[in-house]
């Protein structure tokens, strides 16, 4: 993990690299296109010292071994202005003698959803071991090689990724990270200065490094046979081929369903390939590893990547023609003999199509999965009686765990980009499952760091896509601001940040109509809203409620801050826009939708306006009319209108429902919607996604976790920093226990209903936390420390 910045003992990047360069091989800044570098440095050790502490980077990525042994992968995604570095203890991989670090560095040379390019490749490390007498930097003593046999010219594996890794392992140095290996024919490298351009800064990581471990799959669905495409030898896409070819396997017996360790590849005439399809049970995320032997050289494996299939041919999802062009496979040539590859990038999928060319004299191939994910310590539990609800916790609890990476990714599949409005429903089912606010922290600095000239932030970042500017999502980072602060207490981030939250409120300022007194849709950038069709054009009702809660966060936020005079003009600004948004609740008490272009007020009054309304408190908006006529009836299913909430927006009305007393009703949709998702295993982007084109890994949609908490477990947070919480448990079945965590400690909450219908509660309260009792039946009084109660059969809440 990194040194803490704040810490006054933590080394500055200067005492760290000092003397470090940054290198690779030619040149940092010629021919990077899909490129791999290999980098060795052998050195002595008399003794391994008891700490070995190693400091690292890449531009864009490492993998590091040490005597032959994977270690570790980094850095977590930045920007070159102030790059990420990594800090790791070696001392568990060297032995006394000679010692070899070996790294396989990458370089896209060209933006994608994840990662900024600045024409520039490079390569840092430095180490310092007193008690070893060793000092160990990047520098002209390295020996480097350009990797040969990569094919550079391959299709993406998606609009947002990197190319499909292919390469030829006959022209690769056999064991190249070895100890052993002679590495006297590579090259010394360029160097470059530590605090050259494009790197003028470099900070420590900031979050932990991620976690690894190796899985195999779960089962062998089915084989598949027959002749390769025209042309299948020299392809840039794998999948593409396969898509040319017959897909469908023949289902395996399931007493043959495990016979894969390892897989037996029986001979393979050249010109005809041997199809494998494996189910790893659930989403994964991870890059494949693969140990061969008895292969004679020539031999050609692809892979190809999936999350559905379908389950009569046993052909695996693919759409050519989907939206993000989604390609996700590699291919690999091999050498004569025994060898081992991991595939360097990493995907999310379930199901695994392994496809074997050209090999007459057969294979025996072990394959498993390099696992990686961030380190979510699971102290947030849900059991009960409802074993639909628990299997729905645990969907969502590892689609948040599948989509926390190096950041909060939309999903690991089609994107894994840092999607803000996503990320604000990531922190909250963090927190509830592991209450860590580290990764959520960074990523509120990464969206601040990438901006337009006028001042809005970008939907995700870093990003090349320019066309993922989305206003409304920059209200939701005004707003992430304040969640951080009700997580951990401290404002921190609004203090530093200031000068982007002054520029994006400018932005708003500059485009709120005088007449009107509401901001109109700037045409440039995508007004996201919600994924469902909402009035979006002229001045729209939902964009102006985000921007009001906005506003009076902030305000709130700058008052802590004793920045008084930002805080009262935020105060003003905010009641005159709750004024003008007045001015659309119709004689009904709902709230219209906003403007046209022309200023008349539009017809339309969604769900999402009235949420959002009853959050802004907007005078003459009659919350329980919305709730009798549009809200229940859509929860129930009597109501389908034109703009449903989607998947991730629902999360708001279950949210406004559940605090108005419907946490029942909230429960029963859960039910019925996620039910589907449960028995995949992970949530999903929409409720119905279109298979092989929307995503089946979604965190957005992973919020029960936090919701069942609130409703069945009763806890619901009431002061910054977990301080206080209000206690209003919804006796759903027979029994349950929930477990939140928080900043002080682990909150429980457990309840039994009897065999005479009486109800034994229990709270467990860590010291700094109160509850404030909102049980029927029980005085509304504050407590601390472990409270115990019991309702009798005849209590309203019991019945």
């Amino acid at each position: 993990m990194s040194p803490d910045p704040s810490s006054a003992f933590a080394p500055s990047a200067a005492e760290i690299f000092g003397r470090a360069r940054w290198i690779w091989p030619d040149s940092h800044h010629w021919d990077l296109h899909n490129c791999y570098a290999l980098f060795r440095r052998a050195f002595t050790l008399a003794d391994v010292p008891a700490r070995a502490p190693l400091f690292l980077t890449a531009d864009q990525s490492y993998r590091l071994y040490v005597n032959g042994r994977f270690v570790s992968r980094g850095p977590a995604r930045g920007y070159q202005h102030a790059w990420p570095y990594d800090e790791l203890d070696l001392a568990p991989w060297l032995r006394p003698g000679r010692n070899v670090l070996a790294l396989r560095a990458y370089n896209p040379g060209s933006s994608n959803f994840q990662y900024l390019t600045q024409g520039y490749a490079g390569l840092l490390l430095a180490a310092h071991w007193p008690e070893a007498g060793l000092d160990l930097v990047s520098d002209a003593r390295w020996r480097t090689l350009r990797q040969p046999g990569v094919s550079r010219d391959t299709i993406p594996t998606s609009l947002q990724l990197f190319p499909q890794e292919h390469l030829d392992l006959r022209a690769l140095p056999a064991d190249w990270s070895a100890p052993d290996f002679d590495d006297s024919a590579w090259a010394a490298p360029a160097e470059r200065p530590w605090n050259s351009g494009p790197w003028f800064g470099l900070q420590p990581r900031g979050i932990p490094l991620l976690q690894e471990r190796r899985l195999e799959p779960v089962a062998l669905l089915g084989l598949g046979s027959g002749p390769s495409a025209d042309g299948y030898e020299n392809v840039r896409d794998v999948v593409a081929l396969r898509l040319r070819e017959d897909r469908a396997h023949l289902p395996v017996d399931a007493a043959r369903a495990d016979d894969f360790r390892p897989l037996h590849v029986t001979s393979v005439r050249r010109g005809e390939f041997r199809s494998h399809l494996f189910d790893f049970g659930r989403t994964q995320v991870g890059n494949l590893a693969l140990e061969i032997t008895g292969a004679l050289g020539g031999e050609t494996i692809d892979t190809h990547y999936a999350e559905t299939l379908d389950a009569t041919t046993l052909t695996l999802d693919q759409i050519a023609t989907a939206g993000s062009r989604m390609a996700f496979g590699d291919r690999l040539v091999l050498r004569p003999g025994a060898q081992t590859h991991r595939f360097y990038h990493h995907y999310g999928f379930r199901y695994l199509e392994i496809t074997v060319r050209d090999a007459p004299a057969g294979l025996r191939l072990s394959l498993s999965l390099d696992w990686i994910g961030y380190p979510l310590d699971r102290r947030g539990a849900f059991a009960g009686s409802d074993p639909l609800l628990e299997q729905i916790w645990e969907a969502c609890a590892w689609t948040q765990q599948c989509c926390s990476l190096d950041a909060y990714v939309d999903t690991p599949w089609r994107e894994q980009a840092q999607w803000w409005g996503d990320a604000r429903v990531q922190a909250w089912n963090t927190f509830h499952l592991s209450g860590d606010a580290r990764l959520f922290r960074r990523g509120i600095a990464q969206i601040a760091a990438q901006t337009t000239p006028d001042g809005l932030t970008y939907g995700h970042a870093p990003t090349m896509a320019h066309g993922c500017i989305l206003p409304d999502f920059t209200l939701i980072w005004f707003l992430t601001l304040w969640d951080y602060y009700w997580q951990t207490g401290s404002i921190e981030p609004v203090l530093t940040h200031r000068d982007t939250i002054r520029r994006a409120l400018d932005y708003f300022r500059r485009h709120t109509d005088p007449r009107s007194g509401l901001v109109t849709h700037d045409d440039r950038f995508w007004l996201f809203l919600d994924w469902t069709e909402l009035h979006k054009d002229g001045a729209p009702s939902i964009l102006n409620l985000w921007l009001l809660l906005a506003l009076e966060k902030l305000a709130r936020l700058f008052r802590l801050g004793s920045l008084s005079d930002d805080a009262a003009r935020l105060e003003d600004w905010a009641d005159r826009l709750r004024a003008a948004l007045a001015s659309l609740v119709g004689p009904d008490g709902l709230l219209h939708d906003g403007l046209d272009r022309s200023g008349q007020r539009v017809p339309a009054t969604s769900i999402h306006s009235q949420v959002l309304g009853h959050a802004a408190a907007i005078p003459g908006l009659d919350a329980y009319a919305a709730d009798a006529r549009l809200l229940l009836p859509f929860l129930r299913g009597e109501l389908q209108p034109a703009a449903q909430p989607s998947a991730y927006w629902i999360t708001y009305v279950f949210s406004h429902l559940a605090a108005r007393g419907h946490g029942a009703a909230v429960l029963d949709f859960i039910r019925r919607a996620w039910a589907p998702m449960a028995a995949y295993g992970t949530t999903w982007e929409n409720f119905a996604p279109k298979r092989a084109d929307e995503s089946h890994s979604h965190a957005w949609s992973a919020h029960p976790l936090y919701h069942l908490a609130q409703i069945i477990g009763g806890i619901h947070q009431s002061a910054p920093a977990w301080a206080e919480i209000e206690y209003r448990p919804v006796f759903h079945g027979a029994h349950a226990r929930v477990v939140v965590p928080t900043p002080h400690g682990d909150i429980t909450s457990l309840w039994r209903r009897d065999a005479s219908g009486a109800i034994h509660l229990q709270l467990r309260l860590p010291p700094g936390v109160r509850a404030h009792l909102q049980v029927p039946g029980l005085p509304a009084e504050t407590v601390s420390g472990d409270f115990t109660a019991t309702l009798g059969a005849s209590s309203p809440v019991a019945a």
